[in-house]
């Protein structure tokens, strides 16, 4: 990697929706040029994948909120039963277990 295909990770990372034109205008340069070092980000698994963000406001999930769970049993099947019932929960998002 080098200061261009930094500048092109910084430009998807702005907006990956950016057209190719932009992006090479960006980095410096054209857009041909530009694509193949785009390709060669992907194939190298600089960049893995394209996401959409969006507003959790207009989603109605702006609240963040972490839960700490206090237990006795520390076994396996506990912790499958526990993470069996926690994932059926569609406002779960994500859980840790922490030591």
């Amino acid at each position: 990697m080098d200061i261009v295909d930094s500048k092109i990770l910084i430009a998807l990372q702005d907006d990956a929706d950016l057209p190719l034109a932009e992006i090479a205008k960006r980095a410096g340069l054209s857009p041909s040029p530009c694509w193949r070092r785009m390709q060669k980000l992907f194939e190298a698994g600089v960049i893995r994948r394209r996401v959409a963000l969006v507003d959790p406001e207009k989603l109605n999930v702006g609240t963040a909120v972490f839960v700490s769970i206090r237990t006795n049993r520390h076994d396996a099947e506990w912790s499958r039963q526990f993470c069996e019932g926690v994932a059926k929960i569609p406002e779960v998002v994500e859980f840790y277990r922490l030591a």
